[in-house]
């Protein structure tokens, strides 16, 4: 019987972690911004993968950064959380898209409020 107690425990301590780790979930309307959200991570991700060497290595992040850090999705993103800005879906590519956008720089107070809830590690204290 407490094997059965520690097995259910275990169960529904995997099930909560999976539940916080799952991606964020799009409707089949908002595919476009899903495709902005992910290319929103990909181009902090190839930000930081320039050397400036001029390298072979520097050509593919220049192409890879051509792909993922098109303006219009970068604008569609933002749009959406100034319209919502309690989506919680759109924190993590907000906050790595702080910085990279010219003109976009988060105040202090926002961008704690949005990290609190995101802990996205790469662009939070």
């Amino acid at each position: 019987m407490k094997l059965q107690r520690v097995m259910a425990a275990g169960a529904a301590l995997l099930a909560v972690s999976m539940s916080y780790a799952a991606p964020p979930t799009f409707s089949k309307e908002e595919q476009r911004l899903r495709k902005a959200v992910d290319d929103a991570e990909m181009c902090f991700h190839f930000a930081g993968e320039f050397n400036g060497d001029g390298s072979a290595h520097d050509k593919e992040v220049a192409r890879q950064q051509r792909q993922h850090c098109g303006k219009e999705g970068q604008q569609l993103v933002l749009r959406a959380y100034r319209k919502n800005p309690q989506d919680t879906r759109l924190y993590p590519a907000v906050l790595r898209l702080d910085g990279l956008m010219p003109g976009l720089t988060l105040p202090a107070a926002e961008k704690a409020r949005l990290c609190a809830v995101a802990k996205t590690e790469l662009t939070c204290p």
